[in-house]
């Protein structure tokens, strides 16, 4: 899950940490959490993939003006040592590469493998073509389709009931909520058939709202 997120994010624009580390936890939300402790080794892992690669954003080294004079150097040279060293880890900025696009692709179109990826795959599904998306909406309708039948045996525990009831009901607003996304990508689909002249190069098909209705699964 964090590697679709990591790369997503860099498939918009290279980062570097901290600011990735800020838009992952605006992303995930409370569906997950994302240290620093946990993000730099994920990245080192990426780029030694080659899926990711590390960049040194240019140092401000600026020539100073020669002052012709002893103490004007001396002025010089003390304002340059009294700027803020910053770490080498905060100025690497990170950027998907030709192979990490590739493996986005493949992430996006693969099987969520719960419910939490699927809700990234949605985020993301802007870089898909507009019949991989419509495809991605349809197997997780089907998915859930089968998980909602599955769930209609109760039991005779009330709690345990109850509990079911509101997962059935969680399933079948997602449901409803993937059949609208369905409708308005094959209508978006439709109206390009139908004007390719007027469709542009752009994503033609709507922005689903990546937040999944909540409720175990």
């Amino acid at each position: 899950m964090n590697e679709l997120a990591i790369l997503g994010l860099l498939k918009e624009q290279p980062l570097h940490g901290y600011e990735l580390k800020k838009r992952l936890t605006g992303l995930l939300g409370g569906r997950a959490t994302l240290s620093f402790g946990s993000l730099y080794p994920a990245l080192g892992r990426l780029e030694r993939s080659g899926v990711v690669t590390a960049v040194e954003p240019d140092v401000d080294t600026a020539a100073v003006p020669m002052t012709g004079s002893l103490g004007g150097e001396v002025a010089a040279y003390r304002a340059r040592a009294a700027r803020p060293v910053r770490s080498r880890r905060n100025r690497k900025v990170y950027a998907i590469t030709p192979a990490g696009e590739a493996r986005l692709h493949e992430l996006l179109t693969q099987p969520a493998g719960d419910d939490r990826e699927f809700v990234l795959q949605v985020a993301f599904c802007r870089f898909l073509a507009q019949h991989e998306r419509i495809e991605l909406f349809k197997r997780r309708r089907d998915e859930l389709s089968a998980r909602l039948r599955v769930r209609q045996e109760t039991g005779r525990d009330r709690y345990l009931r109850s509990v079911r009831e509101r997962d059935s009901q969680s399933i079948k607003h997602d449901i409803a909520w993937l059949d609208r996304l369905i409708a308005e990508e094959e209508a978006a689909e439709h109206d390009h058939e139908s004007h390719p002249d007027d469709a542009d190069d752009g994503f033609t098909g709507v922005t689903p709202d990546p937040a999944l209705p909540g409720g175990s699964r």
